[in-house]
């Protein structure tokens, strides 16, 4: 099975370290991104990679290679600008003819990538989504009320909890006809709801474990530091 990497963007929230260097590059408890999410999933016996990149996208083709130095098998889809996580995607699309893993290039995680695919496979969906449990603080009061105004229940500043996108994805490849070609494109805005309201069946999988978007600076520093006192 192949594993495609979604490291194409700009990384504009990780400015100015991105004017110079793509994000999936950036160290991370001193290792490029790219290279620690390579070798996460080949403990999971992943062998062949798609990175599909796009800014400073030689800097990625010449750290990485051909992915032999990491005793992997690489090959890059290419485009000359950022497409969205979808666009990005669908660069992808030549080199899958079967079940496939994507992951958005920007997280790090413990998931079990094993049970997600099984979890897949039972499933017999279009697609299946990692998702993770997150909670926002409500700064307010939460007040409920009837059909009258009479107000029936009152919680001061509530937690409200919700499944999130945890941007790790098994796919079959059918899903690539339901991505436009060649412009920017979203799963999360524009795929998966057009896969909803078509009947596809789009599945979900959840289990606890960590996970960290290294999205901006703040997560970067986080994130870094989790893993240099971990030592993993």
């Amino acid at each position: 099975m192949k594993a495609v990497l979604l490291v194409g963007g700009a990384g504009t929230r990780m400015r100015p370290l991105t004017y110079v260097v793509p994000k999936c590059l950036l160290p991370v408890g001193g290792k490029p991104l790219v290279q620690r999410t390579i070798r996460y999933l080949e403990g999971y016996g992943f062998k062949e990679f798609v990175l599909c990149v796009a800014y400073l996208k030689k800097q990625v083709i010449d750290a990485i290679g051909d992915g032999r130095e990491l005793g992997v098998d690489v090959v890059y889809a290419e485009s000359e600008h950022p497409l969205g996580t979808a666009g990005q995607l669908k660069t992808a699309q030549p080199y899958l003819d079967d079940t496939f893993l994507a992951m958005n290039g920007d997280i790090v995680t413990d998931l079990n990538i094993g049970h997600l695919l099984a979890s897949h496979r039972r499933s017999k969906g279009i697609a299946t989504l990692a998702v993770k449990k997150y909670g926002v603080k409500i700064p307010y009061g939460h007040i409920t009320v009837d059909d009258d105004s009479r107000i029936v229940a009152f919680a001061e500043k509530p937690t409200i909890s919700y499944l999130a996108n945890a941007g790790v994805y098994a796919m079959e490849p059918k899903l690539m006809d339901y991505i436009p070609e060649g412009r920017q494109a979203s799963l999360e805005t524009e795929v998966f709801p057009l896969l909803l309201s078509k009947g596809e069946k789009v599945n979900s999988y959840f289990e606890e474990a960590s996970w960290a978007d290294v999205g901006s600076m703040a997560d970067f520093e986080r994130v870094n530091d989790q893993v240099l006192a971990s030592g993993t």
